[in-house]
């Protein structure tokens, strides 16, 4: 299974359906394990309202809605049911 490629066909699939997206792979080295592991960020972006700190003022803008995925596997699973809802 080509889980890069699948992914990015999720992504295509996720961006088709309306949903402004963004994936974020991190690889980093675990020192307890001796290994290289990889950690995923999807981010989903939603139209709402923010407040200026200096001013008070609402103003529209997108705000994130962020999950994170230890594996591939998680990851790939939590897209396919997005993206057929």
């Amino acid at each position: 299974m080509n889980v890069s490629k699948n992914i990015k066909l999720l992504l295509l699939k996720l961006g088709q359906k309306g949903h402004d997206v963004s994936l974020i792979q991190e690889q980093r080295y675990s020192k307890e394990f001796k290994s290289v592991y990889s950690r995923y960020k999807l981010t989903f972006w939603i139209e709402g309202k923010k407040k200026d700190k200096k001013t008070g003022k609402e103003k529209d803008c997108m705000v994130p809605d962020t999950y994170e995925f230890k594996s591939a596997i998680e990851l790939l699973q939590f897209m396919v049911v997005t993206a057929n809802e």
